[in-house]
């Protein structure tokens, strides 16, 4: 009877250690900035603070409880970094697009590879390309393909190319870091939102809208990315048309921004599995940056990733459209 209560404290130890990671998924939009930036960390911090763990009970592992705890701890901190990453990229099926009324549609960040990723770029046959980080080399190119585009070189440095005619609704500024345009399509009239949105950084001092790209890195404080991401999705939010979103918006799924924008509106890529947009040196922290967003009423059919030559993005590509019915 005696040594009954503390058994009961090492289960109840084990059990609390085991869920206490798990309130990640309570508190990832409660705490602001700090959520924000550890939503961006976590695949690293996750597998890191389960390691400590695991050192913190093998040299406890004289004292049997506290080890049990440690390993409790580790091995739920690493599950609950597989699930944060990996459940923003399971299917959702919402439904198929209206053959009739299809646009292939593609985005891409090109990088520094400029004029190499031109022909990758045009083979995806897209009606719509939206071209983050594009200078005059690749506008050019483009444009021979697409007579009817748009393309602002400073700050976001972001391109929209069309086979179909445009109108320009909003130009870049401190609120809108890229274009909101009206795309005259067959099948009828849609709004897009053409963004690059600057990488959420711990200092500000980047590049500003009207910053001669390349001069800076394009980077804001992470309270001013959040900014920036309610300001675009206010404006989908208001609009009455179809619209659409993409671009490099350098925002993880796994983060509070995200959520701003895929709660109200659909995840276009979602069609199929998400995967990790970022490659070379962000690699490993898993993120998937490049979106592609639709407003209700509108699907997603066929979408897919491609390479793009000396980019550190894989560009996007889907058929979006009203839902078949």
């Amino acid at each position: 009877m005696g040594d009954a209560p503390s058994r009961t404290g090492r289960y109840a130890g084990i059990v609390v250690a085991g869920l206490l990671p798990w309130a990640w998924f309570l508190l990832r939009d409660r705490l602001g900035v700090v959520t924000d930036v550890l939503a961006i960390l976590l695949p690293i911090l996750a597998l890191v603070v389960a390691l400590l763990a695991l050192l913190v009970g093998v040299l406890a592992r004289r004292r049997r409880p506290a080890f049990a705890v440690a390993v409790s701890f580790a091995v739920s901190t690493l599950l609950v970094g597989i699930v944060a990453t990996v459940g923003p990229w399971v299917p959702h099926g919402s439904g198929t697009v209206d053959p009739s009324r299809g646009i292939r549609f593609a985005a891409a960040n090109i990088g520094a590879g400029e004029l190499e990723g031109a022909d990758d770029l045009i083979a995806q046959k897209a009606d719509v390309l939206v071209i983050s980080e594009i200078g005059q080399p690749l506008t050019e190119r483009l444009s021979e393909a697409y007579p009817e585009h748009v393309a602002y070189w400073n700050g976001p440095a972001v391109g929209v190319f069309s086979r179909w005619p445009m109108t320009v609704l909003e130009q870049p500024g401190p609120d809108l870091p890229g274009y909101m345009l009206r795309v005259h399509a067959p099948s009828g009239d849609f709004d897009l939102l053409a963004v690059h949105v600057p990488k959420a950084w711990y200092k500000s001092g980047g590049s500003s809208y009207n910053t001669p790209a390349d001069t800076i890195p394009y980077e804001t404080t992470v309270a001013n990315h959040h900014r920036l991401i309610e300001q675009i999705a206010l404006r989908a939010a208001r609009d009455d048309h179809p619209v659409v979103i993409s671009g490099d918006l350098n925002t993880t799924d796994r983060g509070r921004d995200y959520r701003v924008l895929a709660d109200p509106l659909k995840d276009a890529m979602l069609n199929g599995w998400g995967r990790p947009s970022q490659t070379g040196r962000w690699a490993a922290l898993f993120v998937r940056i490049d979106h592609l967003f639709v407003k209700p009423g509108w699907c997603s059919d066929d979408t897919g990733w491609f390479q793009v030559p000396k980019s550190d993005h894989h560009g996007l590509v889907a058929t979006i459209g009203p839902c078949k019915t």
